[in-house]
This record gives C-alpha cells, sequence and structure tokens, in this order.
C-alpha cells in the first residue's frame, strides 16, 4: 500500500511512532511486573506478558525485517543486531515461564535480566528504525 493509495492512514505516515508506543506499553507492563507485591496474580500477568512480547518480536522477524532488508539493504547489520536481541530476550522469556511453572522464587531476578535487555533493545531498535519507518510510505502485509 503506498500513501497515495489511503493517504489518511496514519500507520503509513508514522509507523515509528506507533513502533514507540507499543514499545513504551511493555516498558510499563514489565515496570509493574517488576514491582514488588503489586500483582497477586503474578503469574497470569507474566505469561500474557511474554506472549504479547513474543508475538511482537515474532511479527518483526517475519513481516517488517524481511520488508526492511528489502527497501534498506544498509540497515543489515542493524537488523541482525536486532534479530539476535530478540533471541536473547527469547531465551529468557523461556526461563520466566519455567520459573512461573515452578513457583521459583528467582523470578523477580529474571525480570530483572529481561528488564535490562528489553531496555537496551527497544532503546537501539528505536533510535535505528523509527526515523525510517516515519518515512515509511509503503508497509508490508500482515503487519
Amino acid at each position: 500500500m503506498t500513501r497515495k493509495d489511503n493517504a489518511m492512514d496514519p500507520r503509513v505516515i508514522a509507523l515509528g511512532d506507533e513502533l514507540v508506543k507499543l514499545h513504551d506499553s511493555f516498558r510499563r507492563r514489565l515496570a509493574e511486573l517488576r514491582t514488588p507485591g503489586s500483582r497477586p496474580d503474578l503469574r497470569e500477568h507474566c505469561l500474557t506478558f511474554c506472549e504479547a512480547l513474543h508475538v511482537h518480536h515474532a511479527g518483526e522477524d517475519d513481516v517488517l525485517f524481511p520488508h526492511l532488508d528489502g527497501l534498506h539493504p544498509e540497515l543489515a547489520g542493524v537488523l541482525a543486531r536486532l534479530r539476535r536481541e530478540h533471541r536473547v530476550v527469547g531465551r529468557i522469556l523461556a526461563r520466566i515461564r519455567a520459573l512461573l511453572d515452578g513457583g521459583d522464587p528467582e523470578i523477580a531476578a529474571e525480570l530483572d535480566r529481561l528488564a535490562g535487555e528489553l531496555e537496551a533493545h527497544l532503546d537501539y531498535e528505536e533510535e535505528q528504525l523509527v526515523p525510517l519507518l516515519n518515512q515509511m510510505v509503503e508497509f508490508p502485509e500482515g503487519l
């Protein structure tokens, strides 16, 4: 789809801004999970958060990044780094799920570890991609 096909579609105009809003939502939700005693239903909220983050990263890996690969070959290094970071975050999410299933008290330490990795990842992704995404006039199907 191009801007002239649907000039009023705000996603076409500010896709990067939408990404930042989504990232900010992940940041807030993770901060809530890390607040001691804030959630009696920590397991449910953690699992929901882990799944949402996994789905988001899978969408980037499967749809957005291949689209950007085709449009901007100069981003190869940036996208490779982001994909590696997705795998690191994925391993931490798997560890958190396992700890939740076992009722392990180390969950707080893993949430802190996730926060460190995820914050660095989101900051880098925004720094590298938001200006480019906000200039896009085409976006991939399924995004």
